[in-house]
């Protein structure tokens, strides 16, 4: 025991491969956590361009689809290139398929009116409203591989913005006990996620940088 942390068999222990590298791996495990990150923000931008909760929740399936079928391909060639962004990419190009399918079907709407909600490019203020979303989502999946007090010293922490000294007091460890809490759960989001989640300060008072 490390001064307030109980040491469980592989704590905040990493794997060789984040969950990207699983997924291309077709980990079918991998796959599962994978679309329950993802599952939301998508449905979220496909009501956002109009779509109902049924057209949504069809559209979904085709994004997976595709990103299980291409993701493979995704590459972070060009500054500013991100998983998040490819992702947006495709549902955007699925809602267009959809919208226009049904204009040829003569079923009414258009695939340019639906697009015109749904902004070519996802703007700062969205993309920052993303990244939370994931990160907490993320959070939440390791949450379960951690001992409570190591946990609840990361969340205090990191998530809540308390200082180290309070919640050092709040839970009966020490600084450093709280620093070292701290690290191994930030480490382990950073090997999780690496490639699929981009890892700001996760603090609910944010804003976006101006």
């Amino acid at each position: 025991m490390i001064d307030g942390i109980v040491e469980q068999s592989g704590e905040g222990g990493s794997t060789s491969l984040s969950l990207l590298a699983r997924v291309c791996a077709d980990d079918q495990a991998a796959w599962a956590r994978f679309v329950d990150l993802y599952s939301p923000l998508v449905f979220g931008w496909c009501l956002r361009s109009g779509l109902s909760g049924e057209d949504a929740a069809d559209i979904g399936q085709e994004v997976f689809l595709a990103v299980a079928r291409h993701i493979q391909t995704f590459r972070r060639d060009r500054l500013g290139d991100s998983f998040h962004g490819w992702l947006f990419t495709i549902t955007r190009n699925k809602i267009r398929d959809w919208a226009n399918a049904r204009v040829e079907k003569g079923e009414g709407g258009s695939g340019p009116d639906l697009l015109d909600q749904l902004p070519a490019e996802l703007d700062e203020s969205s993309v920052w409203d993303d990244r939370r979303h994931l990160l907490h989502r993320a959070t939440e999946q390791i949450r379960g591989g951690f001992e409570t007090k190591t946990w609840e010293a990361f969340w205090r922490t990191t998530v809540e913005g308390k200082p180290t000294d309070v919640v050092a007091e709040e839970l009966g460890m020490t600084r450093a006990a709280v620093y070292i809490a701290k690290g191994r759960v930030r480490r382990r989001l950073g090997d999780e996620f690496r490639d699929l989640v981009e890892f700001r300060t996760m603090r609910h008072t944010d804003t976006p940088e101006g």
